[in-house]
C-alpha cells in the first residue's frame, strides 16, 4: 500500500469510528463516512469494498489489548489492596483506550454479536487472571476461603459497572473514588 493509500484509509478508518460510535453501525452510511473523511464514496469502496469490511478494519486497527497477564504479572505485589487498584486501573486504562468501539459494539450487540463478544475478550482475560490471583493469595493466607471466581467477579463487575456509569452518565470521572472503594473490596476479602 503506498503512502497516499494509507493516509486515506487512515481518513476513512477514524470517521468511521467517529460515526459508528456516535450512530451505531447500521445508521451510518457509507456516504457519510465518505463526507467526514474528505474521500468520495468510490474511493471509500475501492480502499475497503463494504462498510462491513471498513469496520473489520476499525477493530483490526483501533482494538487496544494491553499485554494483560503480564502486566499485572510484572507488577504483583502480593499486597491485595496495592494489587487490586493496579489491576482495577489496568482494567479501566484498557476500557478507555476501547471506548469508540465499546461503544460501537454496545450498539450493535444484537445485530453483530460476534462484535460484542470480540471486544470483550479483555475482560475475560481479565477475569481469568483475577480468579488464579484470588486463588493464590488464598494458598499464601492473604484472602478469605471461597470461590475464587466469585471473588474476582465482585472486583470485575465493580470496575466495568463504574465504567459503564462514567459513560452513560458522560463523565470523566464518576462519584466514587476507585482508590476508596478499592480498598473496600479488599478489607471485605481480607482474612
Amino acid at each position: 500500500m503506498s503512502a497516499k493509500i494509507e493516509s486515506t484509509a487512515d481518513k476513512i478508518l477514524s470517521a468511521t469510528i467517529d460515526l459508528m460510535s456516535e450512530k451505531g453501525y447500521k445508521a451510518v452510511t457509507v456516504k457519510e463516512i465518505a463526507a467526514a473523511a474528505s474521500v468520495s464514496e468510490m474511493t471509500v469502496f475501492r480502499t475497503f469494498g463494504s462498510k462491513k469490511a471498513i469496520l473489520d478494519a476499525v477493530i483490526d486497527t483501533y482494538l487496544f489489548s494491553a499485554p494483560i497477564e503480564q502486566t499485572i504479572q510484572n507488577n504483583i505485589t502480593y499486597e491485595l489492596e496495592a494489587d487490586l487498584m493496579m489491576i482495577s486501573e489496568l482494567y479501566h486504562n484498557v476500557l478507555k483506550k476501547n471506548k469508540k468501539l465499546f461503544l460501537i459494539s454496545v450498539m450493535e450487540r444484537k445485530t453483530m454479536p460476534e462484535m460484542h463478544l470480540n471486544l470483550h475478550q479483555n475482560a475475560s482475560k481479565f477475569f481469568e487472571v483475577v480468579t488464579e490471583y484470588m486463588r493464590m493469595m488464598q494458598e499464601k493466607g492473604k484472602v478469605r476461603p471461597g470461590d475464587p471466581k466469585t471473588q474476582a467477579l465482585t472486583l470485575m463487575r465493580f470496575n466495568y459497572g463504574r465504567y459503564v456509569s462514567s459513560i452513560l452518565l458522560e463523565e470523566n470521572a464518576i462519584a466514587e473514588d476507585l482508590q476508596e472503594v478499592v480498598a473496600i473490596i479488599a478489607k471485605g476479602l481480607e482474612i
